[in-house]
C-alpha cells in the first residue's frame, strides 16, 4: 500500500526505556549502600538531575544540598555520583550518549553506544540488545524530526483530569475541562502587533 514507507520507533520512547533502565540500575546500585552512607545519599535524592542533559545541567550557579549538607552545582552533583561507582558512570554515559545522538540526529554515535557494552548494568544491557535487534527501526528515529512526545504529554493531562475529577457523570464536562486544561497550558504565541 505504501512501498516508500519506512517504520520508525519514536525517540520519546527509546529514551523512556533507557531511563526506566537506568532508574533501576540506580535504585539496584542505592541498595548495596548504607542507608546513611554518601554513595546512597547521592543516588537516593536528585534522582530527576541524572535523567537530564548532561549539557543543561548548571555549571556556574550553586545550591546547598542538604543531604550532603554543602554547596554545589547540579553538574557537580552528578559527577560526584559518577566518580563513586563505575557501573552508574558507564551506565549514564550510554544513557547521555544516545541522548546526545537522537537529538543530533547522529546515527553512527547510536551504532557506536549501542556495541560499546562494556561495564553496563544488565537492565541498560538488555534494553540496549532490544534496540540492536530493531536497528534499522532505531535508527529511521535519529533522522525523523517528528515525535510522540507532545501527544504523550496530551493523553497524560487527560488521564489527571479523568483521575482527580473521580469521573464525569456528562461527557461534555470532560472535554470542557480537557480544553480549558489545553487552553491553560499553551504558551501565548501572539506578536506586540496581534495583541494590539
Amino acid at each position: 500500500m505504501f512501498p516508500n514507507a519506512e517504520i520508525v520507533v519514536d525517540r520519546f520512547h527509546i529514551i523512556a526505556m533507557m531511563t526506566r533502565a537506568f532508574n533501576q540500575t540506580r535504585v539496584q546500585t542505592m541498595k548495596k549502600y548504607d542507608k546513611k552512607s554518601i554513595e546512597y545519599r547521592l543516588l537516593k535524592f536528585s534522582w530527576k538531575l541524572y535523567l537530564k542533559h548532561f549539557d543543561e545541567l548548571e555549571v556556574s550557579q550553586t545550591f546547598y544540598d542538604r543531604h550532603l549538607r554543602q554547596q554545589l552545582t547540579q553538574q557537580g552533583r552528578v559527577q560526584m555520583e559518577l566518580d563513586t561507582d563505575d557501573t552508574i558512570s558507564s551506565t549514564y554515559d550510554a544513557l547521555q550518549g544516545i541522548m546526545s545522538c537522537l537529538k543530533n540526529h547522529d546515527k553512527d554515535g547510536i551504532v557506536y553506544y549501542l556495541y560499546k557494552n562494556e561495564n553496563l548494568s544488565f537492565q541498560m544491557k538488555e534494553t540496549l540488545k532490544t534496540f540492536k535487534s530493531n536497528l534499522e527501526i532505531v535508527l529511521n528515529a535519529s533522522e525523523s524530526k517528528y515525535s510522540n512526545g507532545p501527544i504523550e504529554g496530551i493523553n497524560r493531562m487527560i488521564k489527571q483530569i479523568q483521575r482527580t475529577a473521580f469521573g464525569f457523570r456528562n461527557f461534555h464536562h470532560l472535554i470542557s475541562r480537557i480544553k480549558l486544561q489545553q487552553t491553560r497550558t499553551k504558551p501565548n504565541t501572539k506578536t506586540e502587533l496581534e495583541a494590539a
